[in-house]
């Protein structure tokens, strides 16, 4: 991976006024938090530019003036997404297995819908992304929960508190690969231990690898799950999406990985019922070039990312004032132990609003595993990061 590039990551694009959800404080935050007007670096979207070639793509898309329906992923469409997961990870995975949709979010959903029934279980590892929580539960299902063991520096796997967790009734695990938020890139015997207790016990697998583009620890690798063993890859459903490392997520649109053709269809089945199957015109449009030309400016994004969490981690922990960076091997987020300095969840919600003005993610979103920690998003430009670590500074010096 290179350093040099031609590509913008210094550039402060002005998103207020945008119908960005990421700067609408007014919408998301009580009037006395965002009377504070924090720094946004809270939902995981970023704030650079996507590559040019999509933009190009895009311009060339709406420049025909005319948006009917499309008639689906062209073959062009599905070679791009499963040949960035071929160039990318080694992941020999078909273009007859991808399945869009509008989000991994929706893929959650419907998965969970197709393959459980109210009342049963299903399996996470806290402290995990909302939605492993929210999607669960408002299908009328319960949170079978695995926490990863932390020791104060790095979170782990531990195969007998996961299985432990399985109940008779718990039918589907799933799977945050690489993990958000701790940025765990699991090794490929985790990851094997968590196919085989799943096959042993008849749990599917939801393997969500939307991060899978943001490792960047040295020696650390992607490693698909449904790579591994053909069993697991008939065993799980891989969600993917070019929404996290080229910035579109409000293009709306999302694949599936199928290989087993009788989950597939009942998938189908399960769209069919529910709503519109289509993906966003547009969507596809973003998508298919940002997997075929957006290879040079992925790696250059991820370098200007790693040294954002470098730099973000040196700072803060450097301050010793009771906030310290966990240290990450993936994500363009970084995970913060704030319990050191005795705050209840909602005090540090409004400590790091109203006194840091700065506005993070707040722990107990992932669990109640994370109490006492805030994520913060990096993916802006450094001019940002040093913005909040110059105002999270000031007030821990001033606490």
């Amino acid at each position: 991976m290179t350093t040099e590039t031609s590509f913008d990551f210094d550039t402060v694009v002005d998103r207020a006024g945008s119908n960005s959800m990421k700067w609408a404080p007014e919408v998301s935050l009580t009037p006395r938090q965002a009377a504070a007007y924090p720094l946004p670096m809270w939902v995981a979207d970023m704030d650079f530019k996507s590559p040019p070639a999509v933009i190009d793509a895009l311009h060339e898309a709406v420049s025909h003036g005319v948006y009917g329906y499309p008639i689906g992923p062209t073959k062009d469409y599905r070679d791009a997404v499963a040949g960035w997961q071929r160039d990318r990870f080694g992941w020999d995975a078909s273009s007859d297995w991808i399945v869009p949709i509008a989000s991994v979010i929706a893929a959650l959903k419907t998965i969970i819908q197709a393959f459980s029934r109210p009342g049963d279980s299903v399996l996470i590892q806290p402290p995990v992304y909302v939605h492993f929580h929210q999607d669960v539960l408002i299908n009328g299902r319960h949170v079978a929960a695995a926490p990863l063991q932390y020791d104060g520096k790095r979170y782990r796997f531990d195969a007998k508190v996961f299985e432990d967790a399985i109940r008779d009734d718990t039918k589907i695990f799933i799977l945050c690969n690489p993990h958000n938020p701790t940025g765990n890139v699991w090794s490929k015997e985790d990851l094997q231990a968590m196919g085989e207790i799943c096959l042993r016990h008849g749990i599917l697998v939801i393997a969500d690898e939307i991060h899978c583009d943001f490792v960047f620890a040295e020696g650390q690798r992607h490693t698909p799950f449904a790579s591994l063993d053909p069993r697991f890859a008939l065993n799980s459903i891989t969600c993917t999406s070019a929404s996290k490392t080229f910035n579109l997520a409000g293009m709306q649109c999302g694949n599936m990985f199928i290989p087993d053709k009788a989950k597939c269809a009942e998938i189908v089945r399960t769209l069919d019922r529910n709503y519109n199957t289509r993906v966003n015109l547009l969507g596809m449009v973003a998508t298919e070039a940002a997997f075929t030309h957006g290879g040079p400016w992925a790696d250059a994004m991820l370098a200007y990312v790693a040294e954002n969490q470098r730099h973000f981690a040196e700072r803060i922990n450097a301050l010793d004032l009771g906030v310290r960076v966990v240290e990450m091997d993936s994500l363009y987020l970084a995970w913060m132990d704030c319990r050191a300095l005795d705050m209840s969840p909602d005090e540090l919600e409004d400590f790091m609003l109203m006194q840091a003005r700065v506005w993070l993610d707040k722990g107990p979103k992932f669990g109640v595993e994370g109490h006492g920690f805030m994520r913060a998003n990096l993916g802006c430009p450094r001019r940002t990061v040093d913005r909040a670590i110059d105002r999270i500074t000031v007030a821990l010096t001033q606490r």
